[in-house]
């Protein structure tokens, strides 16, 4: 039993030297690790006086011993409250002549404990080692530790309050040690004494301090997560030593010293280069968490950079869109409407060029708008109940003259049971019929035929079709995250998915058809595919995205699907059916609205 004892006793001190000397090296200039520090000392003198109060063979000195002990105890505690009262930060300043007073009285109290009988009168010697006989004061420092252990738990639940999440942590890490300091000594050097009149049980209320010591160690580097797991294994080091060491001296035989010393050394090598792979193991994550706080501080910025971008072609756009509206408008006047004689085929084949022009750059201005209102989260979306087959014939009559132009036939296919309702914004579906049917009449040959059909498909089918267009992305290594991709910004309640089943508008031609490796590049900003020139086939490469955009505000999903080069293509998208308008309606609700909302955009139909 002894030797567990001297084992328990060299392990407390040893962890609590190290464990001081740790978090005074992390911070030598800061008050609050040389206080920890001069605060492992004082506790260390006190486990170690503690154990030789139960040396019987120390008989002589026991008187001695115990009133070190008593006054170290005082001091304990005053350290103790001024740890607590700078940890992590003072919320008060002490007044000087309270620190006189609190510092005049521990003298007085400790010079009674150690020069007189008043705390500790005198000792027995029993067969467990010396057992105090207390005072006629002994009941002074009753109150003055009681009083000193219940002001640190005040002022830390204060601190608790009022203090932020990462101090208050921390805080709660010195409340947890106090708790386990207050309750074992109160029980075994207090109350246990108070019945017994014995102090047998004492040295298990001081040995609950090294729960403290822990707690506030781990406390204090706690911002310091790296170093902390250094320590860890550095203290689990120190204690296999610590028993080793103590196996050595207790041997029976010269033979089982040197065996247990041969292994002592052979752990100790382990040990060191344990600790010596954990701290380059730990250099480098450090160096990797500095890259990486580097990358966020870059990724902030250009984050702003992307909403200045984003600000100036929105305003950029509102501006150029209006004059652009009236010069398109007035060429209008003049080449189709005949309101300005013009004789000269010259003159008439040069305004036409310019109307067409202007035409095109009210598209891409248009597009330019409409991209920075959906990615800053100010379109304007306003559902309500429509009828699908009038808007696919809408847009049917708009583009006839169109296809008529590129000779292309364009017809619509609707069966009776998916001429339906449906709860959506009638523009914004619109428009993404009207960019879906434009880009293939644009990629369709002479004499090609687009059709617009509609029909349901059940919501799995439709997320498995959207899947597989990602993963022909990951396949062909394109890249599929970030800004403008088919990955979207829209905001999560819009994107939900809603019903069984939902309503699928299809777009088939049998153009120039899509190759494998470009189907994940068709929803992103500005990305037009194919070998087509932007002479043949002008756009803005807005037009997909934007249509992504409106139909997840509808929670639906749109794709697209071909065989290859010169095998047609058909790009569909889905929208909820009327039945589930209730649940549109909640979860819509959930969106946050911005005040300066704007609806689409608009340019001519037809570029």
């Amino acid at each position: 039993m002894q030797t567990i004892f001297i084992t328990l006793t060299g392990i407390i001190v040893l962890l609590s030297l190290f464990l001081g000397i740790k978090v005074y090296n992390a911070g030598k200039a800061e008050r609050v690790n040389r206080s920890f520090g001069l605060f492992t000392i004082i506790f260390s003198i006190w486990i170690i006086f503690d154990f030789l109060a139960y040396q019987i063979s120390l008989t002589g000195h026991q008187l001695l011993i115990n009133r070190i002990v008593f006054a170290d105890i005082i001091l304990l505690v005053l350290f103790l409250t001024w740890f607590v009262h700078i940890f992590p930060r003072s919320i008060f300043e002490v007044p000087k002549i309270l620190k006189y007073l609190i510092i005049a009285w521990t003298v007085l109290i400790v010079f009674l404990a150690l020069f007189t009988d008043k705390i500790v009168k005198s000792v027995s010697i029993e067969s467990w080692g010396s057992n105090v006989i207390t005072g006629d004061y002994f009941f002074v420092f009753v109150i003055y530790v009681s009083l000193l252990a219940i002001i640190p738990i005040v002022v830390l639940i204060t601190k608790l309050i009022k203090f932020n999440d990462l101090e208050k942590k921390q805080i709660k890490y010195i409340l947890y040690g106090i708790a386990t300091l207050t309750i074992f000594n109160l029980l075994f050097n207090l109350l246990i004494p108070s019945i017994t009149k014995n102090f047998e049980f004492a040295r298990f209320g001081t040995y609950s301090a090294i729960f403290f010591v822990a707690f506030t160690a781990y406390a204090i580097l706690k911002t310091h997560l790296f170093n902390l797991r250094i320590i860890l294994t550095e203290t689990a080091a120190v204690i296999i030593d610590v028993i080793l060491a103590v196996q050595v001296f207790t041997s029976h035989s010269v033979l089982e010293a040197l065996l247990r010393a041969l292994l002592a050394i052979l752990v100790y090598y382990g040990s060191y280069l344990l600790v010596k792979s954990v701290r380059e193991e730990i250099k480098r994550r450090e160096e990797l968490q500095e890259l990486s706080d580097e990358l966020k501080i870059a990724n902030q910025k250009l984050q702003a950079i992307d909403a200045m971008k984003t600000e100036f072609v929105s305003m950029a756009s509102h501006e150029l869109l209006t004059p652009i509206s009236a010069i398109e408008g007035y060429l209008s006047m003049m080449l189709d409407e005949k309101m300005v004689k013009i004789d000269d085929p010259k003159a008439i084949e040069y305004m036409n060029r310019v109307y067409k022009s202007a035409k095109r750059l009210a598209r891409l201005v248009a597009d330019l708008l409409n991209v920075s209102r959906i990615e800053e989260g100010r379109l304007l979306v306003e559902k309500q109940d429509i009828e699908l087959e009038e808007t696919i014939t809408s847009v049917i009559n708009e583009l006839k003259f169109k296809a008529e132009g590129a000779k292309v036939s364009l017809e619509s296919e609707i069966s009776d049971e998916a001429k339906v309702k449906v709860y959506a914004d009638p523009d914004k579906i619109k428009e993404v019929i009207i960019n879906l049917v434009g880009n293939s009449i644009k990629y369709s040959h002479e004499g090609g035929h687009v059709k617009v059909k509609a029909g349901f498909l059940p919501i799995a089918e439709i997320l498995e079709s959207v899947k597989t267009m990602e993963n022909i992305c990951a396949e062909e290594n394109k890249d599929v995250s970030g800004e403008g991709s088919i990955h979207s910004a829209i905001h999560e309640k819009y994107r939900e998915p809603v019903g069984d089943r939902q309503l699928v508008i299809s777009v088939q031609d049998d153009g120039v058809g899509i190759e494998k490796c470009d189907v994940g590049r068709l929803f992103k900003k500005f990305s037009r595919v194919g070998d087509w020139s932007t002479q043949e086939t002008p756009g803005t490469g807005l037009g997909l995205y934007i249509s992504r955009s409106l139909v997840e505000m509808h929670h639906g999903r749109i794709w697209a699907e071909s065989d290859g080069k010169d095998k047609g293509s058909t790009f569909c998208f889905s929208l909820p059916l009327f039945e589930t308008k209730e649940q549109v309606v909640k979860l819509d609700g959930e969106v946050p609205k911005a005040k300066d909302a704007k609806p689409l955009a608009k340019s001519a139909v037809g570029n």
